[in-house]
């Protein structure tokens, strides 16, 4: 007995995905929380920057810097000088994003100390007794008038001078004291060694440090339990000299997500039960005016600075609304930079740094820190600094608001509801319309509100309800009841047959075959085995023994079947007339041979011998003229494709003989002739003049390249047949060395004028981009009307190719490498081929000129300079 089929209702089903995407939510699922941040990425770019600011300035040292004032990193007194020169400046504040966690190293400066005990240790020889250098020679200024040996005081006088002034100048560590002090206001950077202590420092902080812990915590609702900060367990403050000068110190540590973006800033780190504010945090509070006392913590999440609320998760990160990165920003940039070696020769302008806050950073290439960002793969440390005290002042915050994640969970189970009990009652295109509707609804309401209220709503799970939903429900629909129903088309065999002899004496044949296919074979063989003798016809081969092969399914000896499926499939690898992925061809491909003897396939009066290639037209074949025995190269287009209207086709036919008729209007020794150009049933076809040789392509290779002088020849040659052919009002327009070909005899001909248009204006449409993309012209990438100087340009890109192995023009994509046509100068062909004369380089430069006046006006004129060159053999 056939048991059952258990079916899980659809409100079952529903609500158990409903369920699984709530689990994923409330466990923040690590690859769904990877998209979802994603999503914010893309939300970040429609917020809209705050423009031009007017509070903070940015002092890099940067490359520039480095080429002028030497190796980084400097001396410190050089920052030093940097800092003064702000400071006079009037800047209100100065954060120095550079830490110096140990006393310099300065080789000079301890030699100077030995010789310094080197001094006092020998003063008793000199002056009686022992001293300190200042001792001594303050001694030995005392004895100068009693001493016998004069001239030995005065030089160690100098001596001892000397030494004291190298030493004050080599002690950059208090020379940078100094200017820290001078400023007032420098903020300066602290590191913590991030993770979990296992008890307490031995080291006693400073009492300047710890005047920068913040004491003034709330607790609002017991509110601790939902804090966890992150904890620090060993400090790398500043040298204690600069610790003493500066204002106040703040943490410079950063915590990326898990997929290493850098979406929010760390305000807080726990030091032994205390909290040490950031960098960027102390530098804000300093501008308002605040010390430590006037900021207070919220333990759950936020920071009062003075009047300011930010916003911030239970870890105290506060998400970060960057703005466009500065160096994208070419008129207005957010941030405005300053490199370090102007501000050191005062070559900013008056007022700059008046009353803002200043960072100093590294933003050296290899050295200076980068940061991948919602908006920049590589924003510097300082400018992400930059931001965060931007949106503090401001007040500019992305903030995931109290009601975010309620109203998140109510969504989930709203849409799982649809799902469940509306999916199912509704038919597919009616729950895949609502379920659109929904979504863009969503994406758009959340996407307003974070790009104008700086609300981030998570859109991703009551999306997957959705769609998952949407799906799981539609799927399960179409495999247990769409299945059941087993619907059976049966036609009549009698009905297919005559619709099947109807559409064949249309010339349906695809048609036709499809509805004798309905029908038994036994019943259609005759009708079958003469619908492929109709498309042998036509010349479809490959459709043909498709029929063939369906009669020989149920009937293999029918008629000469199999000797008419091997002449069938011999032709198909010889003239490959029809359409479809099925073709055979071969480089061995014989001539079809006919039962009665050894008739070949013709396209018109023309043998068709074997294939030769295939082009964007259509396919080359060797062919025969058998009045006059001339071997030729014929060039079809089918043009009787499935897929081309009627109209379509008509142009296309119309395009082919113009093209036909251009290029037969040529006779030049360095030009392709063509013969002849007709139609044969659905193909038209070109004979033209078959060239024994080979095309350009190898000689553009570095190891194949020809001697410059034979390059110039050939070229000068090419230029002469184009010249003629621009004097016919023919552009080429894809002229490359493919289409340029040496013969065995050494003479060069230019093939392939089947995309040539005639220039006369009743025949030449603008907008027309035709050609190979590394070979074209700036003009002609541009779509603009063309002439003959458009195939100088390529002629010189093929020039320059042949001369050194290289285009003058790459790009990694096709945008990149049209872009640089359009508008960059080419590589100097040198830098490939050094042995290039300057006359060449100069002829070179003329031909790949953007602007078409200062271009070769003609081909002659371009053969012309290149005959004047002597080059080596």
């Amino acid at each position: 007995m056939k048991k059952p089929r258990v079916m899980i209702p659809d409100w079952l089903l529903g609500g158990l995905l409903t369920v699984i995407v709530l689990l994923l939510f409330l466990l923040q699922f690590g690859p769904l929380e990877t998209i979802e941040a994603k999503l914010y990425d893309l939300r970040t770019q429609l917020r809209q920057p705050t423009g031009a600011s007017q509070k903070i300035a940015i002092v890099e040292i940067d490359d520039a810097s480095v080429n002028q004032l030497g190796r980084y990193p400097w001396p410190r007194s050089r920052v030093a000088e940097g800092l003064d020169v702000i400071a006079e400046a009037g800047a209100k504040v100065v954060g120095l994003d550079i830490l110096y966690p140990d006393p310099e190293q300065n080789p000079g400066l301890d030699a100077l100390k030995a010789v310094e005990k080197l001094l006092e240790e020998s003063s008793p020889a000199l002056v009686g007794r022992p001293v300190s250098l200042p001792g001594l020679e303050n001694e030995v200024e005392g004895q100068g008038q009693t001493t016998t040996n004069l001239k030995a005081q005065q030089t160690l006088q100098q001596i001892l001078g000397s030494i004291n002034q190298a030493t004050q100048e080599l002690d950059s560590d208090s020379r940078l004291a100094d200017s820290i002090a001078l400023t007032e206001n420098t903020i300066l950077p602290v590191y913590f060694t991030i993770g979990t202590p296992l008890g307490r420092s031995d080291a006693e902080l400073p009492e300047k440090i710890v005047g920068n812990f913040l004491t003034q915590v709330e607790n609002p609702e017991n509110a601790a339990g939902a804090t966890s900060v992150l904890q620090g367990i060993e400090m790398i403050p500043p040298l204690e000299p600069f610790v003493e000068a500066a204002h106040s110190l703040g943490h410079i540590n950063i915590q990326t997500d898990g997929d290493g973006v850098l979406r929010s800033h760390l305000l807080l780190v726990d030091y032994e039960g205390q909290y040490f504010p950031s960098f960027a945090t102390q530098i804000a509070s300093a501008y308002l005016n605040l010390q430590p006392s006037d900021i207070r913590v919220r333990l759950g999440g936020g920071i009062l600075l003075g009047k300011v609320f930010i916003p911030t998760d239970p870890q105290f990160k506060m998400l970060v609304s960057y703005d466009p990165p500065s160096w994208t920003a070419e008129r207005n940039p957010t941030f405005p930079y300053y490199s370090f070696v102007d501000v050191l020769n005062q070559k900013v302008q008056e007022g700059a740094f008046k009353d803002k806050i200043v960072l100093v950073g590294v933003t050296l290439t290899g050295l200076g820190e980068q940061n991948v960002t919602p908006r920049s793969p590589r924003l510097p440390a300082v400018e992400v600094i930059a931001n965060v005290i931007e949106n503090i002042l401001d007040q500019n915050f992305i903030v995931r608001p109290t009601w975010g994640q309620p109203t998140e969970l109510a969504l989930i189970i709203l849409f799982g509801a649809f799902i469940s009990f509306g999916v199912p009652r509704l038919s597919a295109t009616k729950s895949a319309a609502i379920t659109v509707i929904l979504v863009v609804v969503l994406a758009g309401v959340a996407a307003y509100l974070f790009a104008n209220q700086g609300l981030w709503i998570k859109v991703l799970y009551p999306g997957i309800t959705l769609v998952l939903g949407y799906t799981v429900m539609v799927s399960k629909r179409y495999l247990l009841t769409e299945k059941e129903k087993e619907v059976l088309e049966v036609d009549s065999i009698e009905t297919n047959k005559m619709l099947g002899l109807s559409f064949q004496g249309q010339g349906m044949l695809d048609m036709a075959f499809e509805k004798f296919r309905k029908c038994p074979v036994e019943d259609v063989k005759d009708l079958l085995y003469n619908l492929g003798l109709d498309f042998e016809r036509k010349r479809m081969f490959n459709k043909a023994v498709s029929v063939y092969e369906h009669i020989a399914k149920a009937d293999s000896k029918y008629k000469d079947l199999q000797s008419r499926m091997d002449r069938v499939r011999t032709a198909g690898e010889t003239v490959i007339f029809g359409a479809g992925g099925g073709m055979k061809r071969g480089a061995d491909a014989t001539v079809m041979v006919d039962a009665g003897g050894s008739t070949a396939s013709t396209l018109g009066r023309y043998e068709v011998l074997k294939e030769l290639g295939r082009g964007a037209m259509g396919i080359v074949y060797l062919g025969k003229d058998p009045k006059i025995n001339r071997t030729v190269a014929i060039k079809t287009l089918r043009l009787e494709e499935d897929d081309m209207e009627p109209a379509e086709r008509d142009a296309v036919r119309v395009r082919f003989f113009r093209e036909a008729e251009s290029a037969g209007r040529l006779s030049h020794p360095n030009i392709v002739t063509i013969y002849d150009a007709g139609e044969d049933h659905d193909l038209s076809y070109i004979a033209m003049e078959l060239l024994d040789g080979a095309d350009l392509k190898d000689r553009c290779q570095k190891d194949k390249l020809m001697a410059p002088a034979e390059t110039v020849e050939l070229v000068a040659k090419v230029a002469g047949a184009l010249d003629y052919a621009h004097q016919q009002g023919i552009v080429h327009r894809d002229i490359k060395p493919a289409n340029i070909m040496i013969l065995k005899d050494g003479s060069v001909k230019v093939t392939d004028f089947g995309i040539a248009r005639i220039t006369a204006s009743s025949k030449t449409a603008t907008g027309v981009v035709m050609g190979t993309p590394s070979y074209m012209s700036p003009e002609q990438l541009t779509g603009k009307k063309v002439d003959g100087r458009s195939d100088l340009f390529s002629l010189t890109v093929v020039l320059y190719e042949l001369l050194t192995g290289q285009k003058p023009f790459e790009g990694d994509s096709m945008a990149t490498l049209m872009y640089k046509i359009a508008n960059e100068a080419p590589q100097p062909p040198t830098i490939y081929n050094e042995s290039l004369s300057p006359e060449v380089v100069k002829i070179i430069y003329r031909g790949l000129e953007k602007d078409l006046e200062k271009r070769y006006q003609r081909g002659n004129e371009m053969a012309a300079d290149l005959r004047k060159v002597v080059l080596p053999v």
